[in-house]
C-alpha cells in the first residue's frame, strides 16, 4: 500500500487512514474510507478541545493522544456513522483533508 501522508499521528494510505496513538495506553484505529461519512473542519479553541490531550469531555469527540495538540488550532472531525465521533489533528490538516475528500468524494 503506497503511503499518502504520513506524521506522528496520521497515516493516509490507499484505502483507509489510521489514526496513531487512539487507544490507551498505546494503540491505532485504522478506519477505512468507505466507512467515512463526511470530514467536517474543527477549530480548536481553549474550550473546544485544544488542551485535550486525549480522551473526551461531554461532548460526543473523540480525541487521540497528540501532545502538540495545545500548539494547533486545526482539526478534522471524523463522521463515521456511530455516536462518537473521531477529532484529528494531523500536522498538515489542508493535506489530510485533500486526501479524504478525494477518497471519500466527500
Amino acid at each position: 500500500m503506497a503511503i499518502l501522508y504520513e506524521d506522528s499521528v496520521i497515516v493516509c494510505d490507499d484505502d483507509a487512514i489510521t489514526i496513531k496513538t487512539y487507544y490507551f495506553p498505546v494503540g491505532s484505529k485504522r478506519i477505512p474510507y468507505t466507512d467515512i461519512r463526511h470530514v467536517e473542519p474543527f477549530t480548536m479553541g481553549a474550550m473546544t478541545g485544544k488542551y485535550r490531550i486525549w480522551g473526551m469531555g461531554l461532548s460526543p469527540h473523540w480525541f487521540h493522544l497528540d501532545v502538540a495538540r495545545p500548539r494547533k488550532t486545526e482539526a478534522l472531525l471524523l463522521d463515521v456513522g456511530a455516536l462518537i465521533k473521531p477529532i484529528i489533528t494531523p500536522d498538515d490538516c489542508s493535506a489530510v483533508r485533500a486526501i479524504l475528500k478525494e477518497k471519500t468524494r466527500r
